[in-house]
């Protein structure tokens, strides 16, 4: 009988696992054996590798990642809550281990369907909250009438350019928060110069 107690067991030990040895060298005999199971057991949870790696990346953002897009949900002010996000999103994904995700998601890519799983349980779902957001405030005539979705796109983009980007290919460790704060300062000067409808004012 499946418990969630057990799934929750297989998760983990899949991610110590994954951490440990990345995603091609680890089999699933080994996260059986970890979790404390059969094989059998843990196909009976997870079909495959792929959807266990993407449970695992599931289960990370959830608790690290999520939490941060809530501020677009409760924030009042348009310009801090953007400000309050951002840093929130950076910090949790230049962590070691989010970072650790990413890089195995973009070497298994292109060789399976991981890439889409990946996409489909993070960045789709993250990119679709952004955009609603920004929805908001464009009818409420704080930003611009544009494409939703497609400011969301420029939004991250302009968040991740250079320091996800260093971070990802090893070329630095994880900035420290005035680097982020800093980081995120500039870049919502420059969407806002695109998308918005007023000056903002930083009392």
């Amino acid at each position: 009988m499946k418990s969630e107690t057990k799934r929750q067991g297989i998760i983990d030990a899949a991610a110590e696992i994954f951490m440990e040895q990345g995603f091609s060298a680890t089999s699933m005999s080994e996260i059986a054996n970890r979790a404390g199971g059969s094989k059998a057991t843990l196909y009976s949870y997870f079909p495959s590798k792929e959807e266990l790696f993407c449970e695992v990346m599931r289960d990370l953002c959830t608790a690290r990642v999520q939490p941060v897009f809530t501020v677009l949900e409760t924030g009042e002010q348009l310009a801090e809550t953007l400000e309050t996000f951002a840093i929130g999103f950076l910090r949790e994904i230049l962590s070691p281990d989010l970072l650790a995700i990413r890089r195995m998601m973009l070497t298994e890519a292109g060789r399976s369907n991981i890439g889409q799983l990946f996409y489909n349980e993070g960045p789709k779902v993250g990119r679709t909250r952004i955009a609603h957001y920004l929805e908001q405030q464009m009818q409420l005539g704080l930003l611009k009438q544009a494409d939703p979705w497609r400011a969301a796109l420029h939004l991250l983009a302009l968040l991740t350019s250079e320091l996800a980007d260093e971070c990802l290919w090893g070329v630095r460790q994880k900035p420290t928060d005035q680097e982020i704060a800093e980081h995120v300062r500039s870049a919502l000067t420059v969407f806002f110069a695109a998308y918005g409808t007023q000056p903002i004012s930083r009392e």
